[in-house]
């Protein structure tokens, strides 16, 4: 079974009623409020990557702070990426490699706990 199908069979046997990009095959669904997407790889089964979109617009006048706070948060959590995208909004991703049988109900809920924590740690980076 690909990822997507494992990760949809988790996300609606957990109630979180996720929904499926027909197009693309991308998967969001929400969490406390907050909206995760998966974008599925056909090149790369065991490839990983769920995002939290747009959780800070970036613009001329704060570019270079947020780029530094990005940077700090980059370093100071493991697993987790966050980059702009067109240079309009900050994203922040969780990638990993699964292995071929991978354990949604282990992976899934540390995923959305650690992108919320780089969340929180970019805003708090920006505040210094």
């Amino acid at each position: 079974m690909k990822l997507n199908e494992l990760l949809l069979d988790f996300l609606q046997e957990e109630g979180y009623r996720p929904k499926v990009d027909p197009e693309d095959g991308e998967i969001t669904f929400k969490s406390e409020g907050l909206t995760y997407s998966y974008f599925p790889d056909e090149n790369d089964d065991q490839y990983f990557r769920l995002m939290l979109p747009a959780i800070y617009d970036v613009n001329e006048d704060n570019k270079y702070e947020v780029l530094e706070a990005i940077d700090k948060t980059n370093f100071n959590i493991k697993v987790i990426k966050l980059y702009t995208v067109h240079d309009r909004s900050v994203w922040a991703a969780l990638e990993i490699l699964m292995d071929t049988t991978p354990e949604m109900n282990e992976i899934v809920p540390r995923a959305i706990t650690l992108l919320r924590h780089a969340r929180t740690d970019f805003y708090q980076n920006l505040e210094e």
